[in-house]
């Protein structure tokens, strides 16, 4: 069982402590071209929570499961396809944000702060753990 204090920490390293947008400025890219307002911004970084939200989760329950030497591909594969279901469904259900925010939305999958948390935490943490800290690192990207 998760605790408070567990929440509370996975919280502030997600947004301030170990934000890596923050600290090492990567992944300002995408950032910086399509938050001409607020809208679109805000979008992109629901985008990017439910990516890495699910992302971790995935991996976290199937890490037993994933061969050593094939662990980054297979992260690989499983965030390319979230992406996938996630660019679908801006397509389909807000197409003028969509159009907006064009290729950005699959650069999620080459964004290496989504892959590098994918890879390191949740290949030790527990589901519900990994499910928070991708929620609050893409809050905080």
């Amino acid at each position: 069982m998760i605790t408070r204090e567990e929440i509370r920490n996975i919280t502030r390293n997600g947004v301030w402590k170990q934000n890596s947008s923050l600290i090492q400025l990567l992944g300002l890219c995408p950032l910086l071209a399509v938050t001409t307002n607020m809208v679109n911004g805000i979008m992109l970084s629901l985008a990017t929570i439910i990516v890495m939200a699910v992302a971790n989760v995935a991996v976290a329950s199937l890490r037993n499961f994933i061969p050593h030497e094939i662990r980054i591909p297979v992260f690989i594969l499983i965030v390319a396809s979230l992406v996938t279901a996630v660019d679908l469904l801006f397509n389909v259900n807000l197409h003028e944000l969509y159009l907006v925010l064009g290729i950005f939305i699959p650069l999620i999958v080459t964004n290496c702060i989504v892959l590098a948390r994918v890879g390191s935490l949740c290949r030790q943490d527990p589901p519900l753990q990994s499910t928070f800290d991708g929620i609050f690192m893409g809050v905080g990207m």
